[in-house]
């Protein structure tokens, strides 16, 4: 089914692109793109990757439904909020280290080429997405890090168009951070 994977990246894409913008609509259009990849995972027998797009569509409701305020709150709440770093590392490594026993499960109970690495970028891929939803400006440094990491992933697995899709996503990441950082106060 290439045209579903076609149409995933070119919605993902788009999604990706609008949170870097800081538009509302990358809420409604990233839950349709990861709808369209769950499937396509499925269908690739990538069951980490699957699980995750399931959550995204949850976090991405609740990203919509968390950056819905009132133009006075705006300006109370920055796009920009900032973790101290010592906190920043803990969870990242916290997350990380939990995707170990999901990797296990996945190796044990699936037939997922890759379980262990699958798990650990599933779980710090939800971390950056709740990053995002509360508008921590550290989200991009650790999308930078997963798509980057997902590229090369899907390039191993020899899907061209989904590695492409993350080193896309990867770039826009770069451009996020400094959007977001633009409009600090």
């Amino acid at each position: 089914m290439p045209s579903l994977e076609v149409a995933a990246v070119a919605i993902n894409i788009a999604g990706v692109w609008l949170t870097a913008r800081r538009n509302m609509m990358c809420w409604p259009v990233g839950m349709v793109g990861v709808a369209l990849y769950l499937r396509q995972f499925y269908i690739w027998h990538l069951y980490g990757d699957m699980l995750l797009q399931g959550v995204y569509f949850i976090i991405l409701g609740y990203g919509w439904h968390s950056w819905r305020i009132s133009k006075k709150d705006q300006k109370q709440k920055s796009f920009s909020r900032s973790f101290m770093p010592k906190n920043l590392i803990a969870q990242a490594v916290l997350t990380a280290c939990l995707g170990l026993p999901i990797g296990w499960l996945f190796s044990h109970f699936t037939d997922d080429p890759q379980p262990y690495l699958d798990s650990i970028l599933m779980c710090l891929s939800l971390l950056a997405s709740l990053w995002t939803t509360q508008k921590y400006i550290e989200n991009w440094y650790l999308w930078i890090l997963v798509d980057f990491t997902y590229a090369w992933l899907f390039l191993y697995r020899t899907d061209l168009l989904t590695s492409g899709l993350y080193t896309t996503f990867a770039l826009l990441a770069l451009y996020g951070n400094y959007t977001w950082k633009q409009k600090q106060p």
